[in-house]
This record gives structure tokens, C-alpha cells and sequence, in this order.
């Protein structure tokens, strides 16, 4: 389509300039995404900034759509009234083919490593997928371009798993709370919805726990299609209350954790599908943490109408997300280190109850983020207390917070816990002290290979610095 094909289907706008005779690629609501070939919308009845619009003029912008006119802009401007309705028609006439299923999972931890394992089922048995989440746009496992959201906004989500051409592409995406909240899976149909565990996390967005609860399960009960496949942890304490909202909605469920999919252990490692035990001799778990989101990953791949066995014979070759328990030995000191994304009470919690035994707990490096949910600075600090031996206090993402702050309240619910602002300095002096036979857990950044300093965005890389501070010791 061109742009100069807009006259056509805007018949009610006002259009000012000439149209160019030019193909429009892309249609994007974000300053960052704009070419020549790109379509900006421009929202001025939400937050729009003009320092955005100027830096999309100086990427040679040609053309926007807007609820208002813009005076003295030098780029063509058409203007409607129902801004919203407008653009969806115009993205359903460019990409009007839908992917072959869509897939989403939420949850407050464990959506990036279940979509991870999800994706690479479906590339190790040769079948098409998109990915999209806290780790970039990704077709068949090859990332295309990094993302700023977890869920990107629902133009940008449309538009990538949607297709000009019909395709067989399955699409696989995480599901924040701020995603579902803010309508981004507006107009996506869905055919499977997962939740995968709700605790802690985004109070400083959501108005109570309540109602991120409840923004978590409307995924389920509201976005997914009337035939679509309903996935649940069955651990899940709101358990109950969703297996009822679903059967009055007759939506089909499948289970994981326990009835349709989960793992056991005995003198061999078992998977229990559907009520067929199959014996797994390739294949090791590695930690509870890999057990809930591979279980939620196959049992996704069951909804999807994935093979059983093909299933299966692909365990043994799936590669964990990177940045979620990586593991790097020490060798000199007979110790390991684990890098890991943890950054909410529950996750952090999850990973140091993994490593604490009756006479041994994990020494840890940890901090929060500044401009977030507050509440999460006291849980956190309570579990290092509880879970953690040496405990290295530093700065996460502090963002436009003073992170001296940050560090005070949680130093005051972990009393035992040794300061160090400076990130690289704290896993410096956490591996030095580190004792033999030790474990450290370095967590909250994990794949991020950034921090956010006021407005800054700095390069840092746990993993990266400290194989780098290993080999210097």
C-alpha cells in the first residue's frame, strides 16, 4: 500500500500535504521506529511529547495521523476523528492475515523461560514461530531486533505476528500486567493463555494485589477465544476460582503441576501427559524453578497439538534463557556462581531456597529498582535475611531514584547485609570472599546488559563481569 493510497481510505479526514507515491512499511506509535517508510501515530489525547515528534521529523519522517492538527509541522498530517478505530482499519488491510495460533503467558515470574522452551519445542520439531518478549522480536528462534516492553504496544504486536502474505507462523508472546492492563492484546486473537504464578510485583502500577490478580487471570477468562485453550499452574492459590470462571465459559483447560502435566521423580525421572507416564532417560532437571516452566511449556505445546513424544524427544536439547540461572564455576575456589533475572520477592525466594541446606546458605548480590513498586524493598530484603549467609547490598536500576535510598530500606529489614553501591565493586568483593565449596547468587539483572542511572542508560553485564573479575583472581 502507498501512502499516496490514503485519499482513498480516509474519504472523512483532513488531509494536509500531498501524499507521496511512496509504500508504507510500518506503522508505528514510538519516535524510535520511524523511517521514511513509516506511518506515525501520533495520540495527542494521551502522552504525547513534541520532543518526540521532532525526533521522528529528523529521521525523515514524510507523513502522520493524528487526533489534531499540528500547526507549523512540516511533514503531511491527516487528522481523524476516531484516531484508534482508524489506524486498526488501515493495520488490518496491510497485515490481514492472522498467525496460525497465538500464544500468551503471563505470570509474574517464569514468562520469559516458558515462552524460551516453548519456542525452541516448536523450532527442534520444524514448526514456524514467532517470539516475542523481555528478550526481543525473534523469528524461529533468530532475534530480529531488541524491545524496550515486555509486551510491546498492541500496533507494534499486531503488525509483527500479523503477516501481508498468508503463513503458518505460530506466535508466541509473554503477557505483562501493564500489557494486558492497557489493552495491547486489543483485536489479537488468542488460542492459548497460560498464567504461570501470581505474587508479589507492579504494585506501584496496579492499585491493589486484587486487582494485579485479576488482571493476570482476564487473559484467560477474557482475551482468550471462546475455543481457545485455557493452561494453569494447578498450584496456583486462586486455583479454584479460575477452574470456575473457565467451566462456566466452557473453555477447555489443560493442567500442569499436577493431573495433565507434570514430572516425577522416583528411582528414574518420569513426565506424566495426560495419564500416559513416559520414562525419561536423556533427560535431568535441573532445579523446581525448570520443573514449573518446562511443565507450563509442554503443556502449551499439548494445546497447541504439539506430538507427545515429539515433545519429548526435544527435552534433552532445550537450552535455558540466558540470564536465568547461568551458571559459571569457580574453579580456584571449588565454588559456583549463578547469574539470575530475580528481581521480585517470590523469585528471589525461589532461587536461594534452591541452594540453602541445614549447615549452607548462598552468599547473594542484590538490589531494587528505583521507581517501582516500593513495597518490594522490604519483602526482598526479609528473604536474603531468611535464605542468604554473606549478603552484598548494591544498586540494581535505580532510575531517577537516589538509590542511597533504595539500599536503606532494604538494609533495614536485612540488618546483616554488607553495602556497596557500586555494582561492580560488590561482585568483586562477594567472589573474593567467597569460601570453598561456596555458591553466590548474583541476582535482579540477569539477560540485561544495562544499568538505568537517573537518565542514562550504562552498559553492565553480570555475566560478562564476572568472568572477567574471575580471571583476575
Amino acid at each position: 500500500m502507498l501512502f499516496s493510497d490514503l485519499n482513498k481510505i480516509f474519504v472523512n479526514a483532513n488531509i494536509i500535504g500531498k501524499l507521496p507515491k511512496k509504500k508504507i512499511k510500518f506503522i508505528s506509535d514510538h519516535s524510535s521506529n520511524i523511517n521514511v517508510n513509516t506511518l506515525f501515530v501520533i495520540n495527542q489525547k494521551k502522552n504525547f511529547k513534541l520532543s518526540y515528534l521532532h525526533e521522528a521529523v529528523s529521521k525523515n519522517l514524510n507523513t502522520i495521523i493524528s487526533n489534531r492538527r499540528i500547526e507549523n509541522l512540516p511533514v503531511n498530517q491527516i487528522i481523524v476523528k476516531d484516531l484508534d478505530k482508524e489506524v486498526l482499519k488501515l493495520v488490518k488491510l496491510i497485515k490481514p492475515f492472522r498467525p496460525k495460533l497465538f500464544v500468551a503467558i503471563t505470570g509474574t515470574n517464569g514468562k520469559t523461560s516458558t515462552t524460551w522452551y516453548l519456542s525452541q519445542i516448536c523450532k527442534i520439531n520444524r514448526i514456524p514461530s514467532k517470539l516475542i518478549g523481555t528478550l526481543g522480536y525473534f523469528v524461529n528462534m533468530k532475534k530480529i531486533k531488541e524491545t524496550t516492553l515486555t509486551t510491546p504496544s498492541n500496533l507494534d504486536l499486531y503488525q509483527f505476528t500479523h503477516s501481508s502474505i498468508k503463513q503458518n507462523y505460530n506466535c508466541i508472546s509473554e503477557a505483562s500486567s501493564h500489557g494486558i492492563h492497557q489493552g495491547r492484546f486489543k483485536n489479537i486473537k488468542i488460542d492459548v493463555a497460560a498464567i504461570t504464578n501470581i505474587s508479589h510485583d507492579h504494585l506501584d502500577y496496579h492499585k491493589s494485589f486484587d486487582e494485579y490478580v485479576n488482571t493476570k487471570i482476564s487473559l484467560l477468562t477474557k482475551s482468550l477465544n471462546s475455543n481457545g485453550v485455557a493452561v494453569i499452574n494447578s498450584q496456583l492459590k486462586k486455583y479454584k476460582i479460575i477452574e470456575k470462571q473457565l467451566k462456566n465459559k466452557k473453555i477447555k483447560m489443560i493442567t500442569y503441576g499436577s493431573k495433565d502435566v507434570f514430572f516425577i521423580k522416583h528411582d528414574n525421572l518420569y513426565l506424566k501427559i495426560l495419564g500416559k507416564k513416559y520414562k525419561l532417560d536423556k533427560f535431568k532437571l535441573e532445579n523446581k524453578i525448570q520443573k514449573e516452566n518446562l511443565e507450563c511449556a509442554i503443556a502449551c505445546a499439548l494445546a497447541m497439538k504439539i506430538n507427545p513424544k515429539k515433545i519429548i524427544n526435544c527435552l534433552s536439547m532445550l537450552k535455558s534463557v540466558p540470564g536465568r540461572f547461568e551458571t559459571i564455576n569457580f574453579k580456584k575456589k571449588k565454588s559456583k556462581i549463578i547469574i539470575d533475572y530475580a528481581h521480585t520477592p517470590d523469585a528471589l525466594e525461589n532461587i536461594l531456597k534452591n541452594f540453602s541446606y541445614d549447615k549452607f546458605k548462598p552468599s547473594l548480590v542484590f538490589g531494587c529498582g528505583g521507581d517501582r513498586d516500593k513495597l518490594k524493598r522490604r519483602k526482598m530484603g526479609l528473604v536474603a535475611a531468611k535464605y542468604a549467609n554473606k549478603i552484598y547490598i548494591t544498586d540494581d536500576n535505580p532510575r531517577n531514584e537516589n538509590p542511597k535510598n533504595i539500599r536503606k530500606i532494604i538494609k533495614k529489614y536485612c540488618p546483616n547485609g554488607f553495602e556497596i553501591p557500586d555494582r561492580k565493586k560488590a561482585i568483586h568483593y562477594a567472589i573474593s570472599k567467597l569460601d570453598l565449596n561456596d555458591t553466590l547468587i548474583i541476582a535482579g539483572k540477569g539477560h540485561e546488559k544495562y544499568q538505568l542511572i537517573k537518565n542514562k542508560k550504562i552498559d553492565f553485564d553480570d555475566f560478562k563481569i564476572t568472568k572477567n573479575i574471575i580471571s583476575e583472581l
